[in-house]
């Protein structure tokens, strides 16, 4: 009789928890246009997510304890559709400013760009540029660095945009003799184009 009259009292218990569950008002909920701004944990100093496309993302990382300019770098590829998960790292000379995903050669697979900076000295730009496959594999591919002329009175403060498909990147002209390091009025621009996974440097005509 015990055993009937204790679930006898827990069977009334839930009907009376029922009843007060539904005498209540329903939560209404509220919605701010302000979005909580992301905040991410240590060791890690960058995170984006890029959609590829529906089911297909990039989530760039980057990480490093006791440093501020110096560090490493994953991308976790997730294809959610066909349950696909691979990662790809390398090590990191500066902070990362931004990355993105573009098909600059137009071949069907998208390549991700991750630009990063140096600091002071070193305000240079350090460009982490992969292809992916649809079967999910990573090529790296190898960012040319300026030579030449390209190089001359180059100090940093780059600017990378894409104008009409192609990559552009834009920095001033230092006067390499002069001791207060102050850029002149002259802007140097470059084009990048990619064939076949090798990318093409050419300097914009002024005009």
């Amino acid at each position: 009789m015990k055993v009937v009259n204790s679930i006898l009292a827990a069977s009334l218990m839930i009907i009376s928890l029922g009843s007060s569950c539904r005498n209540k008002e329903p939560v209404k909920k509220t919605t701010s246009m302000a979005l909580p701004k992301t905040v991410v944990m240590e060791p890690f100093r960058f995170h984006k997510a890029i959609e590829v496309k529906p089911g297909l993302t990039l989530d760039v990382l980057s990480w490093g304890r006791g440093s501020e300019t110096d560090g490493a770098y994953m991308v976790l590829r997730s294809d959610s559709t066909h349950m696909k998960y691979k990662s790809t790292s390398g090590e990191l000379d500066g902070k990362i400013v931004d990355a993105w995903n573009m098909d600059l050669d137009s071949d069907g697979n998208p390549e991700l760009f991750i630009q990063s900076k140096g600091e002071g000295e070193g305000s240079h730009l350090n460009m982490y540029v992969y292809e992916y496959s649809d079967g999910g594999s990573a090529q790296e591919l190898n960012f040319p660095s300026l030579k030449g002329s390209q190089k001359e009175g180059y100090k940093g403060q780059d600017s990378v945009y894409i104008k009409e498909g192609i990559l552009m990147r834009s920095f001033p002209v230092f006067d390499e003799g002069d001791s207060t390091n102050t850029p002149t009025n002259e802007k140097k621009t470059l084009i990048y184009k990619l064939r076949n996974n090798s990318f093409q440097v050419s300097t914009e005509e002024k005009k």
